[in-house]
């Protein structure tokens, strides 16, 4: 699993080898399933259990949903990379899922130039709700132009569009800059589950930081993410 500046990183990657997939929308999509972060309103399975069979196949849905199901397929595909690589056997790298995910976020940061205006795009997003579970057969004339030949049924979000707008709020705050320690503590803050232990993450990061094996393997998953 990855952390939200990665998840950009990847989401560019694929955009770059298909220009004509809608990459706002896309990468709305990509961004919104760790929203469980900052509500009780979802857990992880609703967001991240969605398909029987997680592939890069994305006839029939709309660009947001591709997106959605795109992170899914990356969380997936960065375990493989970094089991490759012994991640794993490398120290402090399993005190805590969470500080290896924020340092790729500061390794990985200056990879994607489009921070401003994908940061507008999260301070105003659409209805989210317009485009999951859409048929083109019913949809309004915009979004009939983005969705394939059939309808996405796997995707059921039960949130509002209140948390929704707030997640993205949350997340364009972070992307502001590349991130530090100051960032990142701020970033865990607005994490219900993790501000009581935004110390103790912090100083792990730190502590990854300086291990260079880690440093130079990190990159390396978005380098290969699509092969």
């Amino acid at each position: 699993m990855a952390s939200q500046v990665a998840h950009v990183v990847y989401a560019k990657k694929y955009l770059e080898q298909h220009p004509g997939m809608n990459a706002d929308l896309f990468l709305l999509g990509t961004l919104l399933p760790d929203i469980r972060r900052v509500t009780d309103e979802v857990k992880r399975k609703d967001t991240h259990i969605s398909h029987e069979e997680l592939d890069l196949e994305f006839e029939g849905v709309t660009p947001f949903e591709a997106g959605w199901k795109f992170h899914l397929w990356c969380d997936m595909r960065r375990e493989e990379i970094l089991n490759k690589y012994e991640f794993y056997k490398l120290s402090y790298t399993i005190d805590h899922d969470v500080p290896p995910k924020l340092l790729e976020d500061e390794l990985v940061y200056e990879k994607y130039k489009n921070w401003e205006k994908l940061r507008l795009i999260l301070n105003n997003p659409p209805e989210i709700k317009n485009y999951i579970g859409v048929s083109s057969a019913f949809a309004p004339a915009d979004v009939k132009a983005l969705v394939g030949k059939k309808a996405s049924v796997d995707f059921d979000l039960k949130v509002s569009q209140e948390t929704i707008e707030r997640w993205y709020a949350i997340l364009a705050k972070y992307f502001e800059k590349k991130p530090d320690d100051k960032t990142i503590k701020a970033f865990l803050f607005k994490q219900r589950k993790l501000r009581g232990q935004a110390e103790e993450l912090v100083d792990l990061v730190g502590k990854l930081r300086n291990n260079s094996r880690v440093v130079e393997i990190l990159p390396k998953i978005s380098e290969e993410i699509l092969g």
